[in-house]
């Protein structure tokens, strides 16, 4: 870290900081939100919390629906017939007074979420009806979505992007919509679906890719690497673990690096577009998080032997220092040419890697972009 002293100057301005607060006046009801918020999600309680005071609680009531959703997907103990039911049913909920969930959950922190989702739908009923009706929307989309890939397996590499739509790309389009509806962005914010789909597939395939350890080591195993890419390098995706298998694993794990890559240059396309100086802070934060994570995931073996994250110094540093278009280019610049470092000449990949990073720098150092 001593090497990193611009990150320590980061780290002590951000200890000495208060950060954002609870909007003031907050009732009862709505304290537990935004508590609850801080403790599923320390990361996007920051950045949402400090959102223009229109959006700060619809998108926090957002992120816990999703998350509630979220729960029950991620629950491994009870069968696909007890999961589909609350999954595909969960937006018809959000209007129905006192509905709350128990039996789903692997944290108390989300298991009290669901438990006392009430409270998240009495403040769903106070917010304006345009989003609520965006909220209920994605949520429908996500519910099932989720629950269609309880039995459907990731095989193709259009099975993946699908899985990352219904987990994170809906999440792009319900924000989107938002800002939109709040004026502050144009009516052709929320129309501009490649985009806000790249947003959400750089970010999950990012969480997918690093998460490869977590994911199979659950019972049973949760399987997100597409099998279209990683047959290429072995007959069973579980062999990874195994420390004699380490130079197909790597050259697997950075061909998932790579197919997330492709989404990088769409993902500054659409942080240019934004106006609102609180929600491009919102979003860029999290991508250029993920373009950071990537690179530490590259090449790395540790994936396949612990978790892997990125510094929380450099974390700090970068919520700290991304406060606007040309910041999250540099992020961007400095990452890719990192990566563009790390490639290995033997990597089956690297050709391809290669091209995406060229293509991403020509795009940045275009006078427009």
């Amino acid at each position: 870290m001593l090497r990193n002293w611009d990150e320590i100057y980061y780290m002590i301005l951000f200890l000495r900081s208060k950060g954002p607060k609870m909007p003031p006046n907050c009732n009862e009801t709505q304290q537990y939100c935004f508590t609850k918020l801080a403790q599923v999600s320390r990361s996007f309680s920051s950045v949402i919390l400090s959102l223009s005071e229109e959006l700060c609680e619809p998108v926090c009531l957002f992120y816990l629906v999703c998350r509630g959703i979220d729960t029950i997907e991620d629950d491994m103990k009870p069968s696909v017939d007890t999961k589909t039911p609350p999954l595909r049913e969960f937006h018809k909920h959000l209007n129905e007074k006192g509905w709350k969930l128990k039996g789903f959950g692997d944290k108390q922190t989300e298991i009290d979420l669901l438990e006392q989702f009430d409270k998240v739908i009495d403040r769903l009923s106070t917010i304006k009806p345009k989003y609520f009706e965006i909220i209920q929307d994605i949520a429908r989309e996500m519910g099932n979505g989720m629950a269609d890939f309880l039995e459907k397996k990731v095989v193709t590499i259009e099975d993946y992007n699908l899985y990352c739509w219904y987990v994170a790309g809906l999440v792009g389009e319900g924000l989107s919509r938002m800002f939109a509806a709040t004026g502050t962005e144009t009516a052709d914010f929320a129309k501009v679906k490649d985009l806000y789909t790249s947003m959400g597939l750089f970010l999950q395939k990012t969480n997918i890719t690093r998460d490869y350890l977590e994911d199979v080591n659950e019972v049973p195993p949760r399987l997100w690497w597409p099998k279209e890419i990683w047959e290429k390098y072995t007959d069973d995706v579980l062999n990874f673990k195994k420390p004699e298998n380490m130079k197909p694993a790597l050259a697997c794990l950075n061909h998932m690096v790579t197919d997330a890559m492709t989404h990088s240059i769409d993902c500054l396309k659409y942080l240019k577009m934004i106006k609102d100086p609180a929600s491009f802070r919102f979003c860029a934060i999290p991508q250029v998080m993920a373009i950071a994570t990537l690179y530490e995931c590259y090449n790395n073996p540790n994936v396949f032997k612990k978790e892997v994250k990125i510094r929380k110094s450099l974390a700090v540093k970068m919520i700290m220092t991304t406060n606007d278009y040309q910041s999250a280019v540099q992020y961007f610049r400095y990452f890719g040419g990192e990566l563009k470092k790390a490639i290995p000449k033997s990597d089956p990949n690297a050709k391809r890697l290669s091209s995406i990073l060229l293509d991403l720098e020509k795009h940045i150092s275009q006078p427009k972009n």
